[in-house]
């Protein structure tokens, strides 16, 4: 079963690479570009991985997170980064939600983004920091925060789980 999961990782990852080759960046989004890619997590325990992973999709960058533990999935998000005429939003579909939660650009700067959603119970807000190929993302509210590390990662990797 992990093989088969590893394989389709590593099919869905040749089709993301292909994709974000044809397509072209957003304008709007042009600025958060450094985000689309492969990442893997790091400092799971043995045994576990995640990844996520982002590419130009139509009107927007689409996402998915995901965690696997002994191969099996335990987690998984679908996300989105749109522009719209109120701002640019990150958008998470997460099966505890009952809806997608829209989380606004509060702010930018280099490979730092910040979007913030205080209505959501948890997250309220969550930031993405790029350093060399290290990708780590926060995500805090109610005097909590989870932060999560992640390397940019190839179709090579992907299959020793690191």
């Amino acid at each position: 079963m992990r093989n088969l999961l590893m394989s389709a990782c590593l099919v869905w990852f040749g089709l993301v690479q292909a994709a974000a080759a044809s397509e072209p960046v957003l304008p709007r989004l042009q600025p958060l570009a450094w985000m689309l890619g492969s990442w893997q997590r790091t400092g799971l325990p043995e045994g576990d991985c995640g990844y996520e992973r982002w590419h130009p999709d139509g009107s927007g960058f689409a996402g998915v997170g995901a965690r696997l533990k002994d191969g099996r999935l335990v987690f998984e998000e679908r996300l989105r980064l749109e522009a719209d005429s109120d701002g640019v939003f990150y958008v998470a579909d997460v099966a505890e939600n009952t809806h997608p939660v829209r989380f606004r650009l509060v702010a930018q700067a280099g490979h730092r983004a910040i979007f913030e959603n205080p209505e959501h119970d948890f997250p309220k807000r969550i930031a993405y920091r790029l350093d060399g190929d290290v990708l780590e993302v926060s995500t805090s509210g109610n005097g909590r925060e989870v932060v999560f590390r992640f390397r940019r990662s190839s179709a090579a990797t992907l299959d020793r789980g690191d």
